[in-house]
């Protein structure tokens, strides 16, 4: 019996969309494997929706809603993580994949753009004894990134 994969609707603000469980999925397949004993019949995904979901509203384990996993299930693998460090690992290497996305995107950025514009001050400053006005220009520096 495998778990069908289905797009689960987005129910709450704190639920995972499929992008970030695309990034989440193989750091849990790695970090949490399942090897030994009876298959999974609950899906992390859902488990991690209602652990965020508890993060996000403080409220008690038992108030969790019921289009959620039990929450004696969704506790236990909360506490599971939190001993064993797995969240702690998964937020580790979302962090360096971040990084290294970052570092990848700034390797691809184009050069600056810098442009000049300069103007004629409003109130001139007229030199002294003659009606000539002195040739002050302000200049300012605007820089843009082409990405």
């Amino acid at each position: 019996m495998t778990l069908e994969k289905t797009q689960s609707p987005i129910r709450y603000p704190s639920d995972l969309i499929d992008e970030e469980w695309e990034i989440l999925q193989p750091v849990f397949d790695e970090l949490e494997p399942y090897t030994t004993g009876r298959q999974r019949t609950t899906d992390l995904r859902e488990i991690l929706n209602a652990i965020f979901y508890l993060n996000k509203t403080g409220c008690p384990w038992r108030y969790l809603p019921t289009d959620f996993p039990p929450y004696r299930l969704a506790n236990y693998y909360y506490r599971k993580w939190m001993d064993n460090r797995t969240l702690e690992k998964a937020n580790t290497a979302l962090r360096q994949k971040s990084r290294e996305n970052k570092v990848e995107t700034q390797t691809r950025r184009q050069p600056s753009l810098t442009v000049k514009a300069s103007r004629e001050p409003q109130n001139p400053v007229w030199n002294q004894g003659s009606m000539e006005a002195s040739s002050l220009k302000e200049e300012k520096e605007i820089s843009f990134s082409i990405q």
